[in-house]
């Protein structure tokens, strides 16, 4: 592919990281990043900060590839403005509405020739590739378990507040609606996050990991929290959320046969999790730009990746994944 023109829409703790791994990294062609953000001054300073490829853009803007960083919930909407003959979008939604909509576009989309990754974050997305690479050494996946701890920012600290205290999703064979909040169970996350509590909220991990596991028994999904943010998620935010993340984690068990013997296996990694996020992202923008993605409609991002060449080239951009092999 020749040099690439990327639009990012959003300058928060995971856009702007989008456009600082861009600019750093040899290996990505890029001619263009054109940055939008609801406060321009955003835009503005990564402009100053970066110059040359870096520029503000607008929503009139043509692009090879659309990076929607905004707020979950309100990315389904922007997506439908940027479909077109060969266009691809990123999304990094961890909203279970958003994820909903996207996959219902996925007719039209694919009448538009158009690809729409949906949850190139940490969670989705990460967590959907853990999953593949952990189930390839086994004949028969029965149950897959994603949790993640921590948040990205203000908006993804806003979103997670609400996913706690919605209906969760699970599949069992079906779907099934269960409290968030509800579930408690102590996950062990790679260090230096450690063991956590977590509890079922509304994640949209299991609507996509159920397309490459359709004849697993059960998929859940679970977030890290303290007991103050389970009896308090009916409330709004009890005080303003970090303007960045700070540690975060991301966890996926896998369960099923093996050579005739039942067997698990989690794969994990650790990290802010806005920089997670982004080295998601980019690692996704290097593989387009080397021609290893294509396809048309909605896709999770394990769906259009290798795993293991993406957790390679992910792990070049500082995001290492780790094994439990047990004490």
């Amino acid at each position: 592919m020749t040099d690439m023109e990327i639009l990012v829409i959003g300058a928060g703790v995971v856009g702007a990281g989008v456009v600082n791994h861009l600019v750093g990294s040899p290996s990505i062609p890029v001619s263009r990043v054109a940055v939008i953000d609801r406060y321009p001054d955003r835009a503005w300073h990564l402009t100053k900060k970066h110059g040359s490829p870096v520029t503000v853009g607008s929503l009139e803007d043509s692009a090879d590839v659309v990076v929607l960083a905004t707020a979950s919930g309100s990315q389904a909407r922007l997506a439908r403005r940027f479909l077109g003959s060969g266009r691809m979008v990123l999304t990094t939604t961890d909203s279970v509405s958003d994820v909903r909509r996207l996959l219902g576009l996925n007719g039209a989309i694919r009448q538009q020739n158009s690809l729409v990754v949906v949850g190139a974050g940490m969670a989705p997305g990460l967590s959907d590739v853990l999953a593949v690479r952990a189930a390839e050494e086994f004949d028969r996946v029965t149950e897959v378990h994603v949790a993640k701890f921590g948040t990205g920012g203000p908006d993804c600290a806003r979103q997670h507040h609400r996913a706690l205290s919605s209906l969760a999703l699970e599949w069992r064979g079906g779907w099934k609606q269960r409290p968030g909040g509800s579930g408690r169970e102590l996950c062990w996350f790679p260090s230096p996050v450690d063991a956590a509590d977590c509890y079922r909220a509304a994640l949209p991990d299991p609507m996509l990991l159920v397309r490459k596991f359709s004849r697993a028994d059960r998929i859940t999904a679970r977030m890290a929290a303290t007991r103050r943010d389970r009896f308090s998620s009916w409330l709004p935010m009890l005080r303003p959320p970090h303007p960045e993340g700070k540690l975060g984690a991301v966890r996926v068990e896998v369960r099923g046969q093996r050579d005739g013997a039942w067997a698990g296996r989690i794969l994990g990694a650790s990290g802010a999790p806005g920089f997670v996020a982004s080295s998601v992202v980019v690692s996704a923008l290097e593989l387009i730009g080397a021609g290893k993605v294509d396809g048309t409609g909605v896709v999770g991002l394990s769906e259009i990746v290798d795993a293991g060449e993406f957790l390679s080239v992910l792990e070049g951009q500082g995001v290492v994944c780790e094994e439990f092999a047990g004490a």
